[in-house]
């Protein structure tokens, strides 16, 4: 597992790449599940996490991101077009905007048992999947 948040956040226009110790992280990309998504302005996203690593790609907008590992260690980010969130299974996240933002999501194959949908951590504990979530 990751120690620092930073990793999971990727500045494409800056020439920034995925880092090798995050890519040894990750596991393989199911390109099938690569789709463009526009999330309205000030839509809710509940914090929470997946068993499976997911990405967003932002194409229009400027996202406020934030991530949370497992042991709390919490971070918000200001993003923008071109930026890259490749974020580890395991990991909490969310985004918000008020304006509309156009971005491309996909995710990694998942592993034999994951479960899906958005998975919500409280007070440390899993509580349990929460539907079939877009995030």
């Amino acid at each position: 597992m990751i120690t620092n948040p930073d990793l999971c956040v990727i500045r494409l226009r800056a020439r920034e790449r995925i880092s090798a110790e995050l890519a040894a992280l990750l596991d393989p990309v199911n390109i099938a599940s690569m789709h463009e998504f526009v999330l309205p302005a000030n839509a809710d996203v509940e914090l929470h996490y997946h068993d499976i690593d997911e990405y967003w790609l932002f194409t229009d907008g400027h996202p406020t991101v934030t991530l949370r590992l497992p042991d709390g260690t919490q971070k918000v980010y200001h993003l923008e077009s071109s930026d890259l969130v490749a974020t580890l299974r395991g990991v909490e996240h969310t985004l918000h905007a008020d304006h509309p933002l156009t971005y491309f999501q996909f995710s990694s194959t998942p592993a034999p048992g994951a479960r899906g949908g958005h998975l919500i951590r409280d007070r440390g504990q899993d509580s349990g999947v929460r539907g079939q979530g877009r995030e």
